[in-house]
């Protein structure tokens, strides 16, 4: 199995919007240009921790991670990525950690809205359980920020797991809203088997190589086969056209 699959489950580049440094010179938002197909990161962001301070409530000295008890489960949240909406108004993504986890239990996202100002970040609504997790518990392990899928920006998150020797990763597609985030679909980003007994030897890598705007994209895989899947938006949410041709665990 490639190491892309079961580390990072498919590595990728994080896509952002120009520079927020007027308003918060801690917090720089670094822009840059996108293009198909759209790649994910596992980079995490080591310049935003007074946007993570604000979305957690943490003062200024404290470690940048924060503890948060959601459904009587202990969670550590680091901050990993930023990106600036229009109106000043930068998404924060948070992973956080399940301590002492099984193999099926997984992490959790944050997703933050934050108001830029002279002062510095002003939380504005914050959001947990969106996005796409890992197992042993870990939230996302990579991500990105897109403008290319719609009138919205849009988070896409991918994690996965591997399981007796089969490594499989999950996307979801996350639109940045101006009243909040919602994640639209998902898809499988990272497959990849034979490590276990009596396995068949397949590989694939996805990555979202086209889109009609709030309407439809499409994600082409490499690997053991060429393949390309094509996902319409319906009722709030995008669908697989046909038989999903990439084999699963």
């Amino acid at each position: 199995m490639r190491k892309s699959v079961l580390a990072a489950l498919v590595a990728l580049s994080g896509l952002v919007s120009p520079a927020a440094s007027a308003f918060d010179p801690d917090t720089p938002v670094e822009a840059k240009k996108e293009a198909f197909p759209i790649a994910l990161g596992s980079d995490e962001d080591s310049t935003i921790e007074l946007a993570f301070r604000a979305a957690f409530g943490l003062a200024r000295g404290a470690d940048p991670e924060a503890t948060r008890t959601i459904d009587g489960r202990s969670y550590q949240f680091r901050p990993v990525a930023i990106h600036l909406l229009p109106n000043n108004v930068g998404v924060l993504l948070s992973v956080g950690s399940l301590g002492e986890a099984g193999h099926s239990e997984s992490g959790l996202n944050a997703i933050h809205y934050l108001k830029s100002s002279p002062t510095g970040w002003v939380k504005q609504g914050e959001w947990t359980g969106l996005g796409a997790v890992g197992t042993v518990g870990n939230g996302a392990t990579s991500w990105a920020f897109s403008s290319l899928l719609g009138r919205n920006p849009y988070l896409i998150t991918s994690g996965g797991g591997v399981w007796q020797g089969c490594a499989i990763g999950s996307a979801t597609v996350t639109e940045l809203a101006p009243d909040g985030p919602v994640d639209r679909g998902s898809f499988t980003d990272g497959m990849s088997s034979g490590a276990g007994i009596g396995q068949k030897e397949e590989q694939y890598d996805g990555k979202i190589a086209a889109a009609v705007p709030d309407k439809s994209f499409t994600v082409a895989y490499t690997g053991t086969r060429a393949i390309k899947q094509q996902y319409v938006l319906k009722n709030g949410k995008y669908e697989l056209v046909g038989k999903d041709q990439v084999p699963g665990c």
